[in-house]
């Protein structure tokens, strides 16, 4: 997990999720440049425009904490039940409050949002990598 912040939010980048939807690249691309090292520029944009891009990643490989939540007790209630999207030509999107164990038993993925492929080619099975799209 890479984390890059412009002192206001945090941005985490998993890789290990990321399916190369480019939404990201699409949304701002003076932030989300993979030519570039490191390829998300805090300074490219405005918190407020980096948080909308990164809330239109379909895997969840990108996510945000902003900053002045550091520590700050979280309000009663639970997260939403998981909601579960079929993306035409395109993996399932999983997004809200669920846990995702691998055969083994180890924890793949859990809360936020995550793919999991269902064309068969990804190399990181259960999650998408983006090969249904070769």
């Amino acid at each position: 997990m890479k984390e890059y912040t412009n002192g206001e939010i945090t941005v985490f980048w998993d890789p290990e999720r990321c399916i190369h939807a480019a939404e990201c690249l699409r949304g701002l691309p003076g932030v989300f440049n993979p030519q570039k090292s490191p390829w998300v520029d805090m300074e490219g944009a405005t918190s407020d425009e980096i948080m909308a891009a990164i809330d239109r990643c379909p895997s969840g490989a990108l996510s945000y904490r902003r900053n002045d939540d550091i520590g700050r007790a979280k309000g009663p209630g639970g997260a939403p039940a998981a909601e579960i999207r079929v993306v035409k030509d395109g993996p399932l999107l999983v997004k809200g409050r669920c846990s995702l164990f691998g055969e083994d038993g180890r924890l793949i993925a859990e809360e936020g949002q995550f793919a999991l492929c269902r064309c068969g080619r990804s190399a990181k099975k259960p999650l998408c990598d983006g090969s249904h799209r070769v």
